[in-house]
């Protein structure tokens, strides 16, 4: 598992008043290892680091820059590529990246079938009485991001991100969800529920996830307010 937390505090950063050094760690058993660290120019950490695999290899997601996410490859903490800063910047505040694990049934009518587990828990990845895991933790191949549109209010959005080619270090961003606000109570992982979304790669499957967000009326009317 690879995490992070601030070092220290550095010099102003471009665009930015204040900077922060960043450690990339490992945790190898009770032991944390340092890999590296990078510069992030804001005053905040936020939650935007977050590790997935691809092709069996380590990657982040990440913010060195408060407008901007990039891939990193793991463990160098090498900057493969990802957004640059623009006018229309979106400021991410939290990442997510859907896992999950294939299990076979060993009893019952389907013995030999395969099925989805979203998000395994550890005992999912136990075999139990009537099936078994028989697969690495996985992760889809997309992912969404949290956060402010620059210039817009200060309330967070929510985004989908490709990372279809996140191993090239291109990521593609969208707002096809519309423009959906996540609740403050809510972490972007618990605010997304792919309960229905099972990783089958037909064409003829019928995908769909739960998004909880974020919605403001008024008492007096019921009418929503914007």
């Amino acid at each position: 598992m690879y995490f992070i937390k601030v070092i220290d505090e550095i010099e102003p950063q471009p665009e930015a008043e204040f900077g922060m050094r960043v450690g990339v760690f490992r945790s190898e058993g009770e032991s944390e290892v340092k890999v590296g660290e990078y510069s992030r120019n804001y005053r905040h950490l936020y939650r935007t680091f977050y590790p997935f695999k691809k092709n069996g290899k380590d990657y982040a997601l990440y913010s060195p820059s408060y407008s901007v996410t990039r891939v990193m490859e793991l463990p160098s903490c090498k900057d493969i590529g990802g957004e640059e800063p623009s006018p229309d910047a979106f400021c991410p505040v939290d990442y997510y990246v859907p896992c999950y694990i294939e299990r076979e049934w060993t009893k019952s009518n389907d013995v030999g079938l395969k099925f989805v587990v979203n998000e395994p828990s550890a005992e999912d990845l136990l075999e139990s009485k009537v099936s078994k895991p028989v697969s690495p933790v996985l992760y889809y191949p997309f992912g969404f991001v949290a956060g402010c549109i620059w210039g817009d209010d200060s309330s967070t959005k929510i985004q989908y991100l490709d990372l279809g080619q996140a191993e090239a270090g291109i990521i593609k961003r969208d707002e096809r969800f519309g423009y959906i606000k996540m609740s403050d109570k809510l972490t972007l992982k618990d605010s997304i529920d792919l309960a229905d979304y099972n990783g089958d790669p037909s064409e003829e499957a019928s995908y769909s996830i739960i998004i909880s967000v974020q919605q403001r009326f008024d008492l007096r009317t019921g009418k929503i307010l914007e």
